[in-house]
């Protein structure tokens, strides 16, 4: 859902900020298969779905309506906005002003499946938003992610054919992406030593180093123990070849949050955006879970930069 953004920095309330327990992240969901026999939408037709997009969302905010979300949005994107739906309800998020896509690119790759491609345009925020559409059956296409392009950075230019469709990558090492990511956040966070592999960036160190300084803060006065973990969810990862050899790459995340009480008589107060999912104090234990849909662009050769993301508070709960 268009403005539904939770920046991706960190806010520390009393005794909270962070997200998860430690551990290792597991591997990347599956990659799209190749199926020449799939049918390659023109462009005619992805401007369409971009339209329908546009004016079914406005409804779904204006409404405040699962059931429109549904019929526009799945995968991270529809979990996300259902969430915040549940705040909206509760009075802890404002609804969402209609809003307008100007100066739309379109990147449709030929034979995936199921089929899918990427858009990117410009807000009426003027932020920019790299949107990926895919079939979600007979032909109808929803909205699956939407992360936004960080300030000072910039996106690949990708590579087109002859008849101007864009090129899907659909294995090697550009897919793992994901994985390296998660795992570059949970061991910054926890204050383990980084993997490389990354250029330095918005979304990377300082961001990392942010998520660190407040899960010391929760623990540092040993009334609560616990941290975050980033993990790559079971979704399919979208990923098409640039003009210089490299891979854009867009995937999703889960953030996990964790703590517990070490003594009697004291209380956590979790970051505002998970006011509505659940209490906003709590005694014993938390645990929270924000959603990540990030884009990455992963050069031939070099570290990879992370270019673009959005996070979104999906859960909070505990006592």
């Amino acid at each position: 859902m268009f403005s539904r953004i939770v920046v991706a920095t960190v806010v520390v309330t009393a005794f909270t900020a962070g997200c998860g327990k430690d551990g290792g992240t597991p591997a990347q969901g599956p990659s799209v298969k190749v199926t020449p026999a799939v049918k390659t939408l023109t462009l005619a037709q992805a401007q369409a779905v971009l339209g329908n997009y546009e004016k079914v969302n406005n409804q779904a905010n204006a409404k405040v309506s699962d059931a429109l979300l549904r019929s526009n949005e799945t995968g991270p994107m529809l979990e996300a906005d259902l969430a915040a739906n549940k705040r909206i309800r509760a009075k802890k998020e404002k609804k969402i002003k209609p809003f307008v896509y100007h100066k739309p690119q379109f990147f449709i790759p030929r034979g995936v499946s199921p089929a899918w491609f990427v858009t990117t345009a410009v807000a009426t925020s003027g932020g920019t938003e790299f949107l990926v559409f895919v079939d979600a059956g007979g032909g109808a296409y929803k909205a699956a992610e939407g992360p936004w392009l960080a300030k000072g950075q910039k996106a690949p230019t990708i590579a087109r054919g002859a008849d101007g469709s864009a090129t899907a990558v659909t294995a090697g090492p550009a897919l793992k992406i994901g994985t390296r990511y998660a795992t570059y956040l949970t061991a910054v966070a926890a204050g383990r030593r980084a993997p490389g592999g990354l250029a330095s960036g918005p979304l990377t160190t300082p961001l990392a180093k942010g998520w660190a300084a407040s899960v010391r803060r929760t623990n540092g006065g040993h009334r609560w123990s616990g941290g975050v973990k980033w993990t790559p969810r079971a979704e399919p990862v979208y990923a098409l070849k640039t003009a210089d050899g490299g891979t854009l790459v867009i995937d999703a995340a889960n953030q996990s949050e964790t703590y517990a009480a070490t003594g009697p008589n004291v209380w956590f107060r979790p970051d505002s955006s998970f006011f509505g999912l659940g209490p906003e104090r709590y005694y014993q234990r938390f645990s929270g879970e924000r959603g990540w849909e990030v884009a990455t662009y992963v050069p031939a050769r070099g570290r990879a930069s992370v270019l673009a993301d959005a996070v979104h508070p999906l859960s909070a709960t505990g006592s």
